[in-house]
């Protein structure tokens, strides 16, 4: 009666989306029919597993990324706004009995049951926007006014009145839409695969209440004497066989016989149609399966690529849904009362990128090391303190060869000694070894001087890293693919790499051939292939250094780097 007069009501007061009494609406079971025969609607929808698991993901994933607003800033970057109106509203608490997290994970979910999520603007005493009181979507409605303007008409739940309110006294999330309006139910829209999932869960249950045995006809060879024998007789097998008497033995009189109906449920891939639903409705709701413990498809492989795809393709678009309405529905109107239009809101979905730790630290090892992250912005990533003052915390790298396109490094001057078999080359041809002609203009300067001689061991550090490594890694697919045959191929590898090494660290002859030597010996005199490795991985951590000195003490090599840096000596 109350739903009644609520319709004649709204009737009356020239509501174009209200249904007359006498409308089929009313004699019908609520929800939308489907052509398994059951009736679909967002309740019944969530006795479907499938669909209750993903609006739960998507909405509990959603409302689980900090809701936070910020302030532009004048270079192009952002700042927490902590200072703003809305921030503890949307941060902490929209209303005076619900967190940031139950509000958005109720109002996703309205949204993807219903099309629509609407919650009241309540003024108060924090200004025009106190509280958000979520309505149920079921008991708005929303109409075009002349002028363009939106009216949501708004049922009372516990009494027959109706409240009207004006477009900036609701905050309105619509999902997909035809009309602008409204969106689109997604129950409505797919209650044909709704219904069918429904429909085959109310088949198992009723197939799991006698047994899963498929149902079974009694033939008799006689004839009964009336309908009243023959309707005792069924009473009494009905009796018999079901209720806490199933599994029971049956008992069969006058040749009787009991035999099967049907098909079972293998021949009818019952699991394989269940699953198909499963997915279908996964698709439906952007949700990649394994995040509805769907595991068929995905292995240690790929469910890492999953759950970023999960991010990207559902829970960014929703997302972004949020954040564009607060932005225009909340955010604006206060911007504009206050002159700064450069507040906006954001959901944090970085924490739902985060891998392992592994990962996550190189991850930082290469935004620190290339200069785009400082110590602090790390430990905020990780939800530490900053560092100390006076540590470091603010401080951005620069790798030391990498410089500003056009910057000309002004060369060091290394403080070496000469390799004593140091051959004549570029910049050494003099057999007394005096130093070229040009020197720098500030050779008198302690500061620069130290500097340009720092560069240049970073250098010389460099280029022998490369041999090195090149030569540690030449030994050890040589030990890996033949351990027997070790010792006889490694001298010919080290008479090859001896012209390497003088080349690319500029010394001569002699000293690359004493340095391959010194390896070689280490390396032959090593017993077992273990020993072997061991001795690698020392030449790996060592040879480095020695290289470095050795190139060091050459002025070709000084020479070099200073003509590739288009400098004076």
């Amino acid at each position: 009666m109350i739903t009644l007069l609520r319709q004649l009501r709204a009737v009356a007061s020239g509501g174009g989306q209200a249904l007359p009494p006498w409308d089929d609406y009313w004699y019908q079971r609520p929800g939308f029919d489907s052509a398994a025969g059951m009736a679909v609607s967002p309740e019944t929808a969530m006795r479907l597993s499938a669909v209750y698991s993903c609006v739960h993901v998507r909405s509990e994933t959603l409302a689980s990324c900090p809701l936070v607003i910020f302030k532009r800033l004048p270079n192009g970057g952002k700042e927490r706004a902590t200072e703003h109106p809305l921030y503890k509203l949307l941060h902490n608490r929209p209303n005076q009995w619900q967190t940031s997290l139950e509000w958005v994970e109720m109002m996703q979910a309205h949204l993807d049951l219903r099309g629509n999520a609407f919650s009241r603007i309540l003024p108060g005493p924090s200004g025009p926007i106190d509280q958000l009181i979520p309505l149920h979507p079921d008991l708005v409605q929303v109409f075009r006014l002349p002028n363009g303007r939106l009216r949501y008409q708004v049922r009372s739940r516990f009494q027959a009145e109706v409240d009207n309110y004006s477009q900036d006294e609701i905050f309105h999330l619509r999902g997909l839409s035809s009309d602008g309006l409204v969106g689109l139910s997604p129950i409505a829209v797919q209650s044909e695969t709704i219904g069918t999932g429904l429909g085959r869960q109310d088949y198992e249950g009723r197939q799991l209440q006698n047994d899963g045995k498929p149902p079974f006809v009694v033939q008799y060879p006689g004839k009964f004497r009336d309908d009243s024998a023959r309707a005792n007789y069924r009473d009494s097998m009905q009796k018999s066989q079901t209720g806490e008497n199933r599994g029971k033995v049956m008992l069969l009189e006058d040749g009787m016989t009991a035999k099967e109906l049907g098909v079972t449920n293998k021949d009818s891939q019952f699991l394989e149609t269940k699953n198909a639903t499963r997915v279908e409705i996964c698709g439906m709701y952007r949700v990649p399966p394994h995040k509805i413990a769907i595991l068929e498809r995905s292995t240690n492989n790929n469910i890492e690529h999953q759950g970023i795809e999960f991010v990207t393709d559902c829970v960014r678009p929703m997302a972004v849904r949020w954040e564009s309405r607060l932005n225009t529905d909340l955010i604006d109107p206060i911007s504009a009362a206050l002159g700064d239009d450069e507040y906006f809101a954001e959901f944090l979905v970085d924490g739902l990128l985060r891998g392992d730790m592994k990962s996550r630290y190189d991850a930082y090892a290469i935004g620190r090391n290339w200069g785009w992250l400082c110590p602090d912005m790390i430990c905020e990533f990780e939800g530490l303190n900053p560092l100390p003052e006076g540590k470091g915390g603010q401080e951005y790298l620069r790798p030391l060869n990498m410089v500003p396109s056009g910057t000309v490094y002004v060369p060091p001057d290394a403080e070496v000694t000469p390799d004593p078999a140091a051959a004549p080359g570029p910049g050494n041809d003099d057999p007394n070894n005096n130093p070229p002609p040009d020197t720098p203009d500030d050779a008198g300067n302690d500061e620069a001087a130290a500097a340009r001689g720092n560069l240049l061991r970073a250098f010389a550090t460099e280029a022998a890293g490369r041999v090195v490594r090149k030569e540690v890694a030449a030994l050890r697919r040589t030990l890996a693919k033949s351990p027997q045959a070790f010792n006889e191929q490694a001298p010919a590898f080290y008479a090859e790499h001896v012209d390497l090494v003088a080349q690319t660290m500029c010394i001569s002859h002699k000293s690359a051939e004493r340095y391959v030597a010194a390896n070689l010996k280490m390396v032959r005199e090593a017993s077992e292939p273990e020993d072997k490795a061991c001795v690698l991985d020392w030449i790996e951590d060592t040879s480095a250094e020695e290289l470095s000195r050795l190139a060091l003490a050459s002025r070709g090599f000084a020479f070099r780097r200073l003509k590739l840096e288009g400098a004076k000596l």
